[in-house]
């Protein structure tokens, strides 16, 4: 059910008393919006997120694992070894990853035990509706997405350049210019395209906001 589909519920009973106001069909309407969302908001958001901190993760250890190997057992000396500085920027890529995977795990797993509930009022449905889509809001904010596009560019480029040295490349220069060239414009659209998301979630919250307003008017009248 569309947010359309339960403005025009709502209408057509807003001039009722609050306790017939209490629809069945609003609050399972609100409720299957809401689970839509945070279905959406998984797969749009967090699914590529973990992806990226998974794949920098295993990905970097695995570098460092054949670069130590390489080194430690002298294979093809004519290649670069391994030094100090390989394993720092390695270890500070798994570093950029977990810095990014686990708040924002977190943050959801504490999100989601406050959301995966029926609500038992149409009330409280409205206001775990409305907190659903400040959550999305804070995920699109300007701060954080920035702060996700630079740990990433920065990981992937140290990612690159240390995998072209492994392969033997002593200044992997042209891996490098491929992971900003990858990096750089999908992180500049996502920034522009922040406040076109931002704009969709407000669209989504002002019938939500408007219908309790008028629940809390009417309480206020009794």
């Amino acid at each position: 059910m569309e947010f359309e589909n339960l403005q025009a519920i709502w209408d057509t009973q807003n001039d009722r008393p609050v306790f017939s106001m209490n629809d069945s069909r609003l609050a399972v309407g609100l409720y299957q919006q809401r689970e839509k969302s945070r279905r959406r908001l998984f797969r749009a958001w967090f699914v590529p997120v973990y992806a990226a901190a998974l794949f920098l993760a295993v990905g970097s250890g695995f570098v460092f694992l054949a670069f130590l190997v390489k080194t430690v057992s002298r294979m093809r000396l004519t290649d670069p070894q391994m030094t100090v500085w390989d394993g720092a920027a390695l270890a500070g890529v798994v570093g950029a990853a977990v810095a990014f995977f686990v708040p924002m795990y977190t943050e959801r797993r504490k999100h989601e035990q406050e959301q995966n509930v029926f609500a038992p009022s149409l009330r409280e449905e409205l206001e775990r509706g409305i907190l659903q889509l400040d959550f999305e809001l804070s995920l699109h904010s300007r701060r954080r997405v920035r702060k996700l596009n630079i740990l990433l560019s920065i990981g992937i480029a140290v990612f690159m350049w240390e995998a072209g040295r492994l392969n033997g490349d002593p200044a992997p220069w042209m891996m490098l210019a491929y992971a900003l060239i990858c990096a750089g414009p999908g992180g500049w659209y996502s920034a522009a395209s922040e406040k076109q998301m931002v704009e969709r979630v407000m669209q989504r919250k002002r019938p939500i906001e408007s219908m309790l307003a008028v629940l809390n008017e009417d309480v206020v009248r009794r």
